[in-house]
Parts: C-alpha cells; sequence; structure tokens
C-alpha cells in the first residue's frame, strides 16, 4: 500500500518544510502499517524552489517526492489543470489532496489509510485554521459542515467536496476524466464538481471529521485569485438567466443540469 500526498500552489510563502514535518511524524506509523508514503508537489512559477526542495528531500528517508513545475495556459488561477498534472504523476494507492500552507494532525493519515483499505473510492475530510499568533480555530468553528444536520457519506459527502482535504484512487480520478480544466481560468469550483462526478459515476464517498488537517489563514494567506487578477474587470464572469455571475458558478450549475460526469481535460484532447 502507498498513500500519495498531493499539494498545488502558486505561492511565495507554501508551508512546505511544515508539511515534510507532519509528513516525517506519520513515516513510522505508516511503516508499522506497511504503506509508503510520497509527496507530489506542483508549483507554479517555482523560481529557485525546484532545486531548493528537491536537495532538500533527497536527504529525508521515507518520502518519495516529485516536484513539478506548473505550466498553466491561462493567466489566472488554474487548479484544476495543476491537480491533473500532480495526480498523472502520483503513484500511490489512495491520493490525499490537500491546499499549500497546510500540515497533517496526529494518525490522519493512518486514518485514510484506513479509508484506503475499506476500499472506497473517495474521501472528505474537514480541518483546524491556524491563526498568525499560533491561535488554533477548531473545525467546528471554522468549517460549516460541522453543523449541517444532513452530515453524512454519499451525495451529501459529494455535494461538499472540498480540495483543502480531499482524498481519492486514482482508477476514480480516471473513470470521471480527473478535473474539469474548463474550471480554469478563474478559481474556484473544480473541486466541488469532481467531487459530484464522482457521485454521478457512481463512486462510493465519505465524509471524515477524524482525519483532521491544519490550515494557516493568516497574512501570508493572500488570495491567489487576487493576486493573478489585480484587475477585478478581468475576471471572467457568465450570464444565467439574464444575471451575472462568476463564471465558475454558472459552469458548476451547468454540469449539474446536463449531469456531466467526463471532464475536459487538455491531454485528452491532445
Amino acid at each position: 500500500m502507498k498513500i500519495s500526498v498531493l499539494t498545488i500552489t502558486a505561492r511565495d510563502h507554501t508551508g512546505f518544510e511544515s508539511l515534510v514535518r507532519s509528513l516525517q511524524k506519520a513515516i513510522p506509523q505508516l511503516q508499522a502499517e506497511g504503506c509508503e508514503l510520497e509527496l507530489v508537489w506542483v508549483h507554479r512559477n517555482p523560481g529557485d524552489k525546484q532545486a531548493l526542495y528537491m536537495e532538500a528531500m533527497s536527504q529525508i528517508e521515507g518520502i518519495d517526492f516529485t516536484f513539478i513545475d506548473d505550466k498553466p495556459v491561462h493567466d489566472g488561477p488554474c487548479p484544476a489543470g495543476a491537480r491533473n498534472a500532480g495526480v498523472r504523476a502520483c503513484t500511490g494507492d489512495w491520493i490525499v489532496s490537500i491546499d499549500d500552507l497546510t500540515v497533517f494532525q496526529d494518525h490522519a493519515l493512518l486514518y485514510h489509510l484506513s479509508f484506503a483499505r475499506m476500499g472506497v473510492d473517495a474521501c472528505v475530510g474537514t480541518f483546524d485554521v491556524q491563526k498568525d499568533d499560533g491561535s488554533v480555530v477548531p473545525c467546528f468553528e471554522v468549517d460549516s459542515r460541522m453543523k449541517d444536520h444532513r452530515c453524512s457519506d454519499g451525495q451529501w459527502a459529494a455535494n461538499h467536496f472540498y480540495g483543502m482535504h480531499m482524498a481519492f484512487t486514482k482508477d476514480a480520478w480516471s473513470k470521471v476524466g480527473g478535473f474539469d480544466e474548463l474550471f480554469d481560468g478563474v478559481y474556484g469550483q473544480e473541486d466541488c464538481d469532481f467531487g459530484q462526478r464522482l457521485w454521478r459515476a457512481g463512486c462510493s464517498i465519505i465524509w471524515t471529521d477524524k482525519a483532521k488537517v491544519l490550515c494557516y489563514r493568516g497574512v501570508k494567506h493572500n488570495s491567489t485569485h487576487d493576486y493573478l487578477f489585480t484587475n477585478p474587470n478581468a475576471v471572467p464572469t457568465a450570464y444565467v438567466a439574464g444575471v451575472p455571475k462568476w463564471r465558475n458558478d454558472a459552469l458548476i450549475q451547468w454540469n449539474k443540469i446536463i449531469g456531466k460526469v467526463v471532464a475536459n481535460r487538455r491531454d485528452l484532447n491532445e
């Protein structure tokens, strides 16, 4: 058994070192269960970080490491294409995709190992938030899903599939064609759309509040969307029933209406 951890980023401050330290803590636990560990890092405009990260990871035992220099096709955010590039490089049985500036909390990867061994196709998990002063805001205060009385596995989990902490098999990713790259160019909704298409394809999806990550949300957590779109007028929009909407909000609604299952992906169309 092998777990692949996948992170995409376009930031200068990425939280790479903190993530690796959290992975190192998990290595003995995973090895005791006969599980290998891999980190796939996808970085847009990495500068000199590729050489630095590669050198650092060459000295760490127990974590296979792949660095991908992301080459997006749009000026705006392109998380779907970045995630697809990362998944293609993953060699694990179970892929855990998290945001940058995020670390795994104790035993989180052991829980993920148990989910993989259950044979489910996908999982979505919760998160705590760390502030600049080091204080931690627990998930039941920051994750609205924790207070939803409908919270459950299956369709509810598919409709609340958030990219800061999600997991899936490569077979499930392939079944729906991966993340839909029509969402690229504008930030958001490609993760929720992915979960909904997994459900339409008949995949099993579970929700967990046991496997948790810790997301940093201080001053260094600048909005990727705002960083790449300095001109608000350049943000793509669409009209739904005559009302202007953020383009990706309209796109996910349209995909739901038509029952879309298989994604649009550049490498599938080349």
